[in-house]
């Protein structure tokens, strides 16, 4: 699977974009609900997104720095290999880790520090661009197995564009 560095990046950077316009949204649209849909609002699929980003990109630094929590070996599971290949997530399948679920009704205020939070850290990550290819190790994902800085920047973006998708359908649920 090739995977480009700049290219993941940038798709990334189209999804804080769209992170930073939801914000501007009306407190009625952020906390829509729609269970048909989802059973989290958009707010509450920020809130996660922001927090699990942020934890994404921190561990590309740590690979990238050869911190001392890197596995020097290491391999996606089945669940990686098809997520970050087909580069999509099955829904309704996975549960999200304990700590990036969101409450039930996130502020605004929670919002923007923690999309302030998570952007820098992907700003951060841009000076790692050159070195992510070659990082050697890897971090444990709790479903998809270890993976390199490569991985992680993709299933950041993959990630990302999972919850969106998920947003713009709570969003058209409100207006059909």
């Amino acid at each position: 699977m090739h995977i480009d560095p700049q290219d993941e990046y940038e798709r990334l950077g189209g999804a804080y974009e769209r992170f930073a316009r939801l914000l501007d949204a009306p407190d009625a649209t952020l906390h829509r609900r729609a269970a048909a849909v989802s059973a989290w609002s958009p707010a509450q699929h920020l809130h996660h997104i922001l927090i699990a980003n942020g934890m994404m990109l921190k561990g590309i630094a740590l690979i990238c720095a050869g911190g001392s929590r890197i596995l020097p070996e290491g391999a996606l599971n089945d669940d990686g290999r098809y997520v970050l290949t087909h580069e999509h997530f099955p829904r309704g399948r996975g549960q999200a880790p304990a700590p990036t679920r969101p409450p039930d009704a996130p502020s605004r205020e929670d919002l923007r520090q923690g999309l302030a939070r998570s952007r820098s850290r992907y700003e951060a990550a841009s000076n790692l661009l050159p070195q992510v290819p070659g990082a050697r190790g890897y971090l444990p994902h709790l479903f998809l197995g270890q993976l390199d800085a490569l991985q992680w920047l993709r299933l950041a973006r993959v990630h990302s564009e999972h919850h969106l998708t998920i947003i713009d359908e709570i969003l058209a649920e409100e207006t059909a």
